[in-house]
């Protein structure tokens, strides 16, 4: 901006803008005029187009090749009968195991592919069928082979279950069948005037004998071991099958760790233990012969601590108790042996 000074006015003159375009109204000339584009004929496009694709073969081209051949490969691995799993071993650390039925169960990866086997995906599925292998391993034997190597749980102590069946409903008699049922009765009683009424007598569960590892499964293939101590498992109404989970794992873990708890806190040795499914209870006994009642709903530790805090204050070690009840809150129930509550 220029302005001058004369005297006491002072005049003002704005500087002329560079104009692009000539100065007027009209909106035509306001617009950016488009710069036309020198037209390219279809001979000069397609010579262009030409020598850009050229180019980039010329680059790529060991790119595009490699490529291929990786791919020919591939396929050639995958579908080549070469490389399909035809053979499949087990290597055990138990002479017990069965290893008929993990072939029987990984029977369906035989004619597939080495290269897309998944060795977690077989592991897991084993573990899952089954339980009592603590862990699996799949080795790819390279063409086509698979070794399965198997651990089984660690056997904790013997096993002696007892069921009992329950009774089957029968349909309810006819007329013409109750009155001949009752008739023979009458009858019966009639010719035997010295008949003596039997007394009802409960019916005796069954016993069976295994052995039972840490998650709780009960192996019947195997001879009892008199080094272990014996779990009693009572109240059940079904027999108990080979590789059963007869015990939970947490119920199995409550137990063990409550005896080593015991252990450190009272020095008391363990000797056996009777496990109640139904009533959700872990009885431990110990070399005196004395039942501690514990609770698997609640903690082990609270259990045993409310125990070690009068167990030789009172001289309960002096006594000769059948049971002592642990699984009331802040109660300690205990009973002698030989006594009406002794049962």
């Amino acid at each position: 901006m220029i302005h001058w000074y004369d005297g006491d006015v002072m005049i003002f003159k704005r500087k002329k803008p560079n104009r692009l375009y000539y100065p007027t109204r009209s909106s035509w000339y306001r617009k950016p005029r488009r710069r036309t584009r020198p037209k390219v004929s279809r001979t000069v496009r397609r010579s262009r187009f030409r020598a850009q694709l050229s180019q980039f073969v010329r680059d790529y081209l060991l790119y595009i090749l490699m490529t291929g051949v990786f791919l020919g490969l591939a396929l050639f691995f995958i579908f080549s009968n070469r490389f399909s799993i035809s053979k499949i071993e087990v290597a055990r650390d138990d002479l017990h195991t069965d290893s008929s039925i993990i072939l029987e169960e990984l029977s369906d990866y035989k004619g597939k592919s080495i290269l897309t086997f998944s060795g977690r995906r077989a592991e897991h599925r084993i573990k899952k069928a089954f339980p009592e292998f603590s862990a699996v391993r799949i080795r790819k034997v390279w063409p086509n082979a698979l070794t399965i190597e198997l651990e089984t749980h660690e056997i904790v102590a013997n096993l002696r279950a007892y069921y009992v069946l329950p009774e089957i409903e029968t349909s309810p008699l006819l007329e013409e069948e109750e009155f001949a049922l009752d008739f023979a009765e009458e009858l019966e009683a009639v010719f035997d005037l010295e008949r003596e009424e039997e007394e009802e007598e409960g019916v005796e569960p069954v016993e069976q004998k295994a052995l039972l590892n840490r998650v709780g499964q009960a192996i019947f293939d195997r001879e009892e071991d008199i080094e272990l101590m014996t779990i009693i498992v009572e109240g059940l109404t079904q027999p108990v099958e080979d590789r059963e989970i007869i015990i939970p794992k947490e119920a199995m873990d409550f137990t063990f760790d409550s005896i080593k708890y015991l252990q450190n806190e009272l020095g008391l040795e363990v000797a056996g233990v009777r496990f109640l499914p139904v009533a959700r209870e872990v009885h431990l006994r110990t070399e005196a012969g004395t039942y501690l009642w514990l609770s698997t709903g609640k903690d082990y530790r609270k259990q045993i601590d409310n125990l070690a805090l009068i167990y030789r204050a009172a001289e309960l070690d002096k006594e000769d108790l059948a049971y002592i009840d642990l699984r009331i809150r802040e109660k300690i129930i205990y009973c002698p042996r030989r006594t009406s509550c002794d049962r």
